[in-house]
């Protein structure tokens, strides 16, 4: 049987689609990407500074609500303090212990958050200082709330929960050398990331949350450092 040209250019033209198709690179899946498979930024994290101007905002936010008034001095470093608290557990225990297979255990379960929120308003109610249960509770939550905004921009939206909703949904096992290694990492990439001015979605999330702190602070009459000022001019008066 006698084959035509076209046969054969039909036949080079579909092994050469087909070698090209097997040359392509695997897709990883190792790597959360953004829209478009932009990939995510490392060190994109709540560091410790976002925190405690994120738990300041959510503070000052409901003392004006709530009481029409600006937060106490005392009440906001402890909201400062509980904000950095769920990473002070899970993420030594989980780098460099090995205790939980990923950085977003028990420490920044939403279950345990609502647990402490009761407690400490619970006990602080028979102190001296009752705002400071609610303060406690505000600036706990609102580090897993901001975990969970910054990882909405990359992740679907059960994955981006799943970091506060331990021990019902885990996320996959992180791979770490250490705790120092892996905190080295994330720093030098969060720096890179910040220096470079690039507008991501964390970029501007960050950018936000630090702006209207700076903001809210000032228009509170500057808290914390005001009282700090009053006691240095009194002690050295």
């Amino acid at each position: 049987m006698e084959l035509s040209r076209g046969s054969f250019t039909g036949a080079a033209t579909l092994r050469t689609y087909v070698g090209v198709q097997n040359r392509r690179p695997a897709r990883s899946h190792s790597t959360t990407t953004l829209r478009g498979n932009a990939p995510r930024p490392v060190g994109q994290n709540m560091w410790p500074w976002t925190a405690a101007a994120f738990a300041y905002l959510c503070y000052s936010s409901y003392t004006h609500v709530r009481r029409r008034e600006p937060p106490g001095a005392s009440a906001i470093v402890v909201a400062a303090v509980a904000s950095i608290v769920p990473d002070v557990i899970d993420k030594p225990l989980t780098w460099q212990f090995g205790v939980f297979r990923t950085g977003y255990a028990l420490g920044h379960s939403a279950f345990l958050g609502l647990f402490l929120l009761g407690l400490g308003h619970v006990i602080a109610r028979g102190s001296e200082h009752p705002r400071w249960g609610v303060a406690f509770g505000i600036g706990y939550l609102s580090h897993n709330v901001g975990d969970v905004l910054e990882a909405l921009p990359y992740e679907p939206a059960r994955t981006a929960f799943a970091r506060v909703l331990w021990p019902v949904v885990r996320l996959p096992p992180e791979h770490v050398n250490g705790f120092g290694g892996k905190f080295s990492t994330l720093l030098a990439g969060y720096l890179s990331h910040l220096l470079a001015l690039d507008p991501t979605p964390y970029f501007v999330l960050v950018s936000v949350i630090g702006v209207c702190a700076l903001a809210l602070w000032a228009y509170d009459g500057f808290p914390v450092l005001r009282e700090l000022v009053v006691r240095w001019r009194t002690a050295s008066g």
